[in-house]
C-alpha cells in the first residue's frame, strides 16, 4: 500500500515539475503507478480470498484488456458527445458554429441552450453515455479477483456470470465505489492550495490523493471478491 502511495507521489511528480526532466517522464511514471497497482492488487485478491493463486503476468494482461475495452467503447461514446453539442446547437439556431468561431461564445450559447429541450437532449446523452460504461465497468466487475481465484486469464469470460446482477452491482457500488471515490476527491480538491507549486508540493498532492483513494480500492476489491463467490459457475469456462 505504501508502494501505492508513493507511486503516486511520484506521478504527479512527473506530470508536474518532473516533466522538466524529459518528456518521457510522465509515460515512465504512470507504468510505474500500472505495475504497483497489479502488484498491490494481487496482493490485496490474495488475501481476501485466502488464496496463492494468480500471478502478476496475468493480472496485468487482465487489466489492460479492460483498459483497450473502455478505450474503444469510450472513444465511440465520446466522439458522438462531442460533435453532438454542435448538432444542437446549429439546430436550435442560436449560434452558427464553424472553425473560427470563438470558443467562448460557442459555451454562452451551451449553457442558454440547457434549459431548451435541446439541452435536454445533450443532458440524456451525456447520462446514456455514462450509463453504458457504468454498465460495462459492472458487467467486468468480476475479472481481476477471477483471474487470480481460478489461475487462469479471463478477460471478458466472466461478462456472463454477471448478467442479470448489474442492478444489485450497481446499488453495492454506490457504497464501494461511488462514495468513497466521491469523498476522496472532494477532500484532495480542498487541499489543493495547501501544497504550493514546489517538487514536494507536486509529490504530496499526489501522495495524499493515492492515500485517500485506498478506501474506494479496497471497497472495489471486496465487492469483486464478494460477488465472485456469489456468482462464480461450479465450472470455470475454459478457453
Amino acid at each position: 500500500m505504501l508502494a501505492l502511495i508513493v507511486a503516486g507521489g511520484i506521478y504527479t511528480f512527473a506530470v508536474g515539475p518532473g516533466s522538466a526532466i524529459g518528456d518521457a517522464a510522465p509515460a515512465i511514471a504512470a507504468l510505474v503507478v500500472f505495475v504497483v497497482g497489479i502488484e498491490f492488487s494481487l496482493v490485496v485478491y490474495r488475501a481476501m480470498l485466502e488464496t496463492r493463486t494468480g500471478d502478476r503476468l496475468r493480472l496485468a494482461h487482465a487489466n489492460l484488456a479492460i483498459y483497450v475495452a473502455f478505450l474503444f467503447v469510450g472513444a465511440f461514446v465520446g466522439f458522438f458527445l462531442l460533435i453532438l453539442p454542435g448538432i444542437l446547437l446549429k439546430a436550435s439556431g442560436r449560434v452558427e458554429i464553424d472553425a473560427e468561431t470563438p470558443p467562448d461564445v460557442v459555451q454562452a450559447a451551451l449553457i442558454d441552450m440547457l434549459p431548451t429541450a435541446f439541452g435536454a437532449v445533450l443532458i440524456l446523452a451525456c447520462v446514456a453515455g455514462a450509463a453504458v460504461l457504468f454498465y460495462m465497468a459492472l458487467r467486468l466487475l468480476l475479472i481481476g479477483a477471477a483471474t487470480v481465484a481460478t489461475g487462469q486469464t479471463l478477460v471478458f469470460r466472466t461478462w456472463s456470470w454477471t448478467k442479470g446482477h448489474a442492478l444489485r452491482l450497481g446499488l453495492a457500488a454506490l457504497v464501494t465505489h461511488i462514495l468513497p471515490f466521491a469523498v476522496a476527491v472532494l477532500i484532495n480538491w480542498g487541499l489543493r492550495n495547501a501544497w504550493g507549486d514546489s517538487a514536494l508540493g507536486a509529490f504530496l498532492s499526489g501522495a495524499v490523493g493515492m492515500a485517500l483513494l485506498v478506501p474506494f480500492l479496497l471497497g472495489g476489491h471486496g465487492l469483486a471478491v464478494a460477488a465472485l463467490h456469489r456468482l462464480h459457475p461450479e465450472t470455470a469456462p475454459t478457453e
